[in-house]
Parts: C-alpha cells; structure tokens; sequence
C-alpha cells in the first residue's frame, strides 16, 4: 500500500519494535520507516530499571533528542555524567558516546527522536 504525504499513521503505544537494553530495560521503536513510510525522522521510549547502567553507545550520523517523563537519572558521555530529572530534555550530538544510569529507585521513562527515518548507525564507545 502507498502512502500519500496526507497520510496520518496511528502507532499504538505497545505495537512498537522492542529492543532489549539488558536488566528488564528496553526501548520501543514506535514511529520508524517500517510504520511510517515517509518518516525523516524516528522516536521511541525508553524504560531504565532501577540499577540499570547502559553502555555508551554512538549513534554515528544522528543526532538525539529525549524527553525525561518519569524518573532520575545520569547520563554518562565519556568519564562525565550529567544528571537530569522527569521534565528535562537531552540532546546528544552525532557521534558523541552516551549511555544512561539509573542510580535512583524507580523507573526511568524517557521519549526519544532521532534525525534518521530508522534507528540510526551505532556503535559501541
């Protein structure tokens, strides 16, 4: 089926592509290429458990952006971390490595955007 650019698409909350994060953390990609054809950008939500501590990633060529819903937490870039709370907004520029620590005692439940129609390259930092 073609898509006209008129097209409204409609993803439910819990029909996204999941992606295990380790320790019962896990991303869903909800707005992508595969549910939305013409997309140029992509988003998705995040769970971080309590104790979890993600390792540092680089989305190579795209940058991110994230809303903190629920939860506190660290972002870790490189031997820094920069703490951030429910209510706060994160970029992350192209090829910068990030992961995420929950050193609190409830989940953190972030959406995030990235500047690609898919989940973009990554790497490991």
């Amino acid at each position: 089926m073609s898509r006209e650019k008129s097209d409204v698409v409609v993803v439910p909350f819990n029909k996204g592509e999941k992606v295990e994060l380790g320790g019962g953390s896990f991303s869903s990609l909800l707005v992508t290429n595969s549910t939305a054809k013409i997309n140029k950008n992509m988003m998705g939500y995040s769970v971080f458990k309590a104790g979890a501590d993600t390792k540092q990633k680089i989305h190579v060529e795209a940058e991110e952006i994230a809303y903190v819903v629920s939860g506190s937490g660290k972002i870790t870039v490189g031997n820094k971390t920069h703490a951030f709370k429910a209510g706060d907004s994160l970029y992350i520029p192209p090829g910068t490595p990030h992961g995420v620590r929950n050193d609190g005692s409830e989940d953190i439940v972030m959406v995030f955007y990235f500047s690609s129609p898919n989940y973009p390259k990554t790497k490991d930092a």
